[in-house]
């Protein structure tokens, strides 16, 4: 039997971290659910962290997207990868 190529699809929930604009950051804050913060530590290095728990933390720089999978769980993607693995959906 010859191997055979396979594509996988999966939906998901997805939110590009693009700036740290106060509206920006509600939208992430609604979209994910769980507290947040940001760390300015260079101007070229900000990360957004959802603090999920006190030993449980994602951490995002800008451009990476915040994936919510249909059971609800988050994770984060950068932007190659993601777009590589995903195609938007028009609705």
């Amino acid at each position: 039997m010859p191997v055979k190529q396979y594509q996988r699809k999966v939906i998901c929930s997805a939110l590009q971290f693009t700036n740290t604009e106060p509206a920006h950051v509600q939208e992430i804050i609604n979209f994910v659910a769980w507290p947040i913060s940001i760390d300015y530590t260079a101007p070229q290095d900000v990360k957004l962290r959802v603090i999920r728990s006190s030993y449980d933390v994602l951490v995002a720089g800008i451009s990476d997207f915040i994936v919510k999978k249909q059971d609800g769980s988050l994770s984060i993607a950068k932007s190659t990868d993601f777009l590589a693995e995903y195609t938007e959906l028009i609705i």
